[in-house]
């Protein structure tokens, strides 16, 4: 089991990094849409500035996912950034397109981590939660908050009591227009609908508070930020500040979720037992057999971005792998009583020819230094596979018993 969960844990860090820091810090172009409908969405949260957020998520997702710290909670934020990555590749793209491959994989991805990470979630699926729903300002809070959200929806969808705010600035208009007429605007708004009821009927509220609150903050964009005007700024700031206050309230219920170091199914505390013991802490010990076992998931994920993820993403992403490999082969070699400095004697022609393939420099000089990589690289592999640990411990630890 453990082993499936590193598999789709490297394939999505390995995506989600680079595709954040590639805003900030270009990297590949950007996808902008081949389709009328994703070419609008994607100008409109260019623009406005939302797209910064987006990838701002991303960034910390991949951050979060490749080194262990708060993986609960930054899967859960990046669930919403995921399914609108889904959205934009799939329907708005087309259910057939190359883009669909990628929305679906980003989706599953998020989606069966967060599963991995079920008892970190635990809490949140409970259909009652005790006393504070039923805690005096608190009741009132949710009753507000939970019929403002179930009004939103049913005036959408059924009652039409009144209109739906279209924007009266330049960039809050673009952005509207582009939300309803990709159908966006009514996928949230059926969320907003059944959260609501949830909320207020009090059935799964620290679940509806995490589901609302994506969309709380874009409304709060959107209304101070894009839209300037006060009625609806004031609004959309309440919104948030209930929502806000009611999950301070249901504070107890998310204490799994902002673990600083959770444990996925089938893993545990023992070393070489988790990701974090195999792939981010450098400075222990890891035997012969853990070694083989986590190299067997490590270097399927790198071959699906050499062979099924072309050009400078797929590339990236390779790169992103090399932390994780560096640190499983660090403790490799300490089991064997090495340094890591060994690892200089791969890591500098991996580095150069990693730059010569992405800077497109020194074509009559790439093969030859690529092959010494790959030459490198796999006699240190081969070494961690055939060499022996050293029985006692040793300066890096205990052996493993």
């Amino acid at each position: 089991m453990k082993h499936a969960i590193w598999f789709v844990r490297l394939v999505f860090v390995a995506w989600m990094f680079p595709a954040g820091l590639n805003h900030f810090v270009p990297l590949f172009p950007q996808p902008l849409g081949n389709q009328p409908l994703s070419r609008e969405l994607f100008a409109a949260l260019e623009a406005s500035g939302l797209f910064d957020l987006v990838k701002l998520v991303e960034l910390f997702a991949g951050i979060s996912v490749l080194t262990g710290r708060y993986v609960p909670l930054a899967l859960l934020i990046c669930m919403p950034i995921s399914f609108c990555v889904w959205f934009w590749d799939v329907p708005l793209q087309g259910w057939g397109s190359i883009s669909a491959i990628y929305g679906w994989a980003v989706l599953l991805c998020n989606a069966l981590l967060c599963l991995a990470y079920i008892g970190s979630y635990r809490a949140l699926f409970a259909p009652r939660t005790g006393s504070a729903d039923r805690a005096g300002l608190v009741l009132v809070g949710r009753l507000i908050f939970g019929g403002w959200m179930l009004l939103s929806g049913l005036n959408y969808f059924f009652l039409h009591v009144y209109p739906m705010p279209a924007g009266h600035e330049p960039l809050a208009a673009q952005l509207m227009t582009a939300l309803v007429h990709s159908g966006l605007l009514g996928v949230v708004m059926a969320i907003q609908l059944i959260a609501g009821a949830l909320i207020l009927v009090g059935l799964f509220v620290p679940l509806a508070l995490c589901v609302t609150t994506p969309i709380a903050v874009c409304a709060a964009y959107w209304a101070v930020v894009l839209e300037h005007r006060p009625v609806w700024a004031a609004l959309a700031l309440a919104a948030v500040a209930l929502n806000g206050l009611l999950m301070l309230a249901h504070l107890a219920d998310y204490r799994g979720v902002l673990q600083r170091r959770a444990y996925a199914a089938g893993e545990g505390p023992e070393r070489d037992m988790s990701y974090e013991s195999l792939f981010v802490d450098a400075r222990g010990r890891t035997a012969r057999g853990p070694f083989a076992a986590a190299l067997a998931v490590l270097l399927p994920v790198a071959a699906f971005y050499h062979f099924l993820v072309y050009g400078l993403p797929g590339q990236w992403a390779l790169l992103v792998l090399l932390l994780p490999a560096a640190v499983l082969h660090a403790r490799r070699l300490h089991d064997m009583g090495r340094a890591a400095w060994w690892l200089l004697v791969p890591g500098i022609p991996i580095a150069v020819a990693a730059w010569l393939h992405m800077a497109g420099r020194g074509e009559g000089i790439v093969p030859a230094v690529t092959l010494a990589a790959l030459v490198a690289g796999a006699g240190v592999m081969l070494w961690g596979l055939i060499g022996k640990g050293e029985a006692g411990a040793n300066r890096y630890g205990e052996a493993m018993l």
